[in-house]
C-alpha cells in the first residue's frame, strides 16, 4: 500500500522534468567537426542522417544560426572533435570556439592542404581525426588540442604548429600565426 502512495509523486516528477521539451536529445544535431573559412563554415555532425553542411557566413555564430534554420535542429557544440582553420583569423576563431561554442578542450585543431570544405565532405571527420591521432601516436606531431594551439597563438611566439590534412590524410605540419 505504501508503494502506491509514491506512484503519483513519481508520475508528477516525470511530467515536470520536461522530457518532451525542445531540449531533448532528438531535437539536436551534435557537431563533430567544423571547417572555418574566411567567408564560409562547413559543419559535419555525428549522425549519419545529418549531411555535411556548408553555409556562407562571415562568422561561426552566423553559420551556426543559418545551419540550425536549414536543418531544423539546434546544434550542440560541446562534443566537437575537430576544427580545421582554412584562412580565417586563427586566434580569434579558436577563442570564440572555446569560450562561446564551448567545444571540448581536447578538440583537435588542424589546417587543410587545399579546400577544407571539400576535404571534410570527401574524407569525413572520422578519418581526418583518426589520421591526426595516428600521427600523434607515431610522434610525427605533438599536442594539437584547441587549448595548446590557442596558448601558442596568444603566447610570446604568436604561432602554433598544427597538423596539415589533405585527401591523403595527415601530410605533415603547418605553422599558423596569430592575425590579431
Amino acid at each position: 500500500m505504501k508503494r502506491l502512495r509514491f506512484a503519483p509523486l513519481l508520475l508528477a516528477a516525470g511530467l515536470l522534468t520536461g522530457c518532451a521539451s525542445d531540449g531533448s536529445v532528438s531535437n539536436k544535431s551534435y557537431l563533430r567537426a567544423a571547417v572555418i573559412g574566411r567567408d564560409s563554415v562547413t559543419l559535419a555532425f555525428f549522425s549519419e542522417e545529418d549531411e555535411v553542411v556548408t553555409v556562407a557566413a562571415d562568422s561561426p555564430e552566423a553559420a551556426r544560426t543559418a545551419a540550425e534554420l536549414a536543418g531544423g535542429h539546434s546544434i550542440f557544440t560541446g562534443y566537437t572533435e575537430l576544427i580545421i582553420l582554412d584562412g580565417c583569423d586563427s586566434a580569434a576563431t579558436l577563442d570564440f570556439m572555446l569560450n562561446e561554442w564551448r567545444v571540448s578542450p581536447s578538440c583537435i585543431v588542424a589546417c587543410p592542404v587545399g579546400d577544407g570544405a571539400a576535404l571534410l565532405a570527401d574524407r569525413g571527420a572520422d578519418e581526418l581525426e583518426g589520421a591526426v591521432k595516428v600521427a600523434q601516436s607515431q610522434e610525427l606531431i605533438g599536442r594539437c588540442d584547441i587549448v595548446t594551439v590557442l596558448g601558442g597563438l596568444l603566447g610570446d611566439g604568436k604561432a602554433a604548429e598544427v597538423p596539415a590534412l589533405s585527401r591523403e590524410g595527415f601530410v605533415g605540419t603547418s605553422e599558423i600565426r596569430d592575425q590579431w
